[in-house]
């Protein structure tokens, strides 16, 4: 039986993985939208249509790449001589929390993406022709002139990506326990993907009703959400101070 505080591992390796990957190529996919790539509209949707997809679908888009006997992934590899056989992907401990992150990033960059344009849009047209007349190129634009007035919205997409990031439920479940799951298991390989919100769930309704124990967890991770809430409205107010 998994000890709770694995639970908490869980979560903050599967954060730790995807939380940067999501900030920075939300916000690099952004800025080459804004300011580089034409037929912006239509990239824009492209980008944000995994974050309005159902946790199902993106459930079976990634049992099917990574699935073991049937897996795209595993037949590209096998021909191309890579793996000698098929690989469990989803039974291994840091695959499946890497598959993991992969379908949060999936799911969740496109949202960032959109909150970065808009803190772009918000930027006056005289600040990026000044970064020009003075010889800045693009990119010496996005690391001297963008990115720092962009720390405001940095600031908020890394307080509610971290909350969000402590409700992580759907994917691991329809990894491994929802109807995209080739074999349904509480946890995946070694619980390695249990998350603290899915094991309230499994200990609350699922495998017992340990009403008491799921309250605590819950108690337990509003006071986590709380402290990332206090720890966001104190940042804000230094930075705004600082501003003035």
């Amino acid at each position: 039986m998994e000890a709770i505080y694995d639970v908490y591992y869980n979560t903050l390796i599967i954060t730790a993985i995807q939380l940067p990957v999501n900030l920075i190529l939300g916000l690099v996919i952004a800025f080459l939208l804004y300011r580089i790539i034409k037929g912006r509209r239509f990239y824009q949707v492209v980008n944000f249509l995994p974050y309005i997809t159902t946790p199902v679908a993106i459930g079976f888009i990634f049992s099917y790449i990574f699935g073991w006997n049937s897996g795209i992934l595993n037949q590209i590899l096998t021909k191309l001589g890579i793996l000698s056989e098929n690989y469990y992907w989803l039974q291994n401990v840091w695959s499946a929390r890497l598959i993991v992150a992969l379908m949060i990033i999936y799911r969740n960059f496109g949202y960032c993406m959109m909150i970065y344009l808009s803190g772009m849009t918000a930027i006056p047209k005289d600040v990026y022709e000044a970064a020009e007349i003075d010889g800045a190129g693009k990119w010496k634009t996005f690391r001297y002139v963008v990115v720092p007035m962009l720390s405001n919205v940095t600031t908020f997409l890394l307080i509610t990506s971290l909350i969000g990031a402590f409700q992580t439920f759907d994917e691991p479940v329809q990894l491994y326990s929802g109807w995209a799951a080739a074999s349904k298991s509480v946890g995946g390989p070694s619980n390695s993907v249990l998350t603290i919100l899915w094991k309230f769930y499994d200990k609350s309704f699922g495998s017992s009703t340990r009403l008491g124990y799921g309250a605590a967890i819950a108690y337990l991770l509003f006071i986590i959400i709380g402290t990332c809430t206090l720890l966001s409205y104190f940042i804000r107010n230094r930075m705004n101070k600082e501003e003035d």
